[in-house]
């Protein structure tokens, strides 16, 4: 019984010796730890911070956002009747109209089945800037989700043919054009019947 009782001793004094040294080392890391905060460049931080938090304020500059209203209003010679916006979208920045046809801030980033709004700045470009080469139906508030979901399909393809061709595994470009937002009816008049297989 007395071994019973010493060998019980000695295991409780091992895991209590065991314990205080896990907690030294536990207090030693929490002051490491303070002394690591203590030494940090706020600033450093804050401007890291602040670069990842505007990460597109870059692309888009620093022009004011247009609202839905706002863009609906806008017309042109080429748009009598304003531009449409897919289900979802509540505006955009103003340099998605600015920007050159085809040219829209980010566009060659966004990454194939994105999420809509990082195709909206895009198709509004598109909208804008087509003018009279445009041969699809003018948008109702109807058809425009479907002309949305084949422009963001031209997109993504547009953007895998030009991140080839700068990888040197293409010899062209590819860009926006009229034919991004035509169904495949519509697109074969311009191909004189020529089928053209799904990749």
């Amino acid at each position: 019984m007395l071994k019973n009782v010493c060998l019980l001793f000695l295991v409780v004094a091992l895991v209590t010796c065991q314990r205080g040294g896990k907690a030294k080392n536990k207090a030693k890391n929490m002051e490491g730890a303070r002394d690591r905060v203590e030494n940090v460049d706020r600033e450093a931080v804050a401007d890291k911070a602040a670069g990842k938090k505007n990460k597109f304020k870059d692309m888009f500059g620093d022009g004011k956002n247009l609202s839905k209203k706002k863009l609906l209003k806008m017309t042109s010679e080429h748009l009598p009747t304003g531009i449409h916006l897919p289900t979802g979208v509540k505006g955009a920045p103003e340099a998605c109209i600015n920007a050159d046809f085809g040219e829209s801030p980010g566009m060659d980033r966004i990454r194939r089945n994105a999420k809509d709004k990082f195709y909206a700045c895009a198709f509004i470009n598109f909208q804008y800037g087509v003018g009279e080469d445009k041969v699809s139906p003018p948008y109702t508030a109807e058809t425009v989700d479907m002309r949305f979901e084949l422009f963001k399909k031209c997109v993504d393809e547009v953007n895998k043919q030009n991140k080839r061709f700068r990888a040197g595994k293409d010899t062209h470009q590819a860009g926006i054009n009229f034919f991004c937002d035509l169904t495949d009816d519509e697109r074969r008049p311009f191909s004189n019947g020529l089928l053209i297989p799904d990749n």
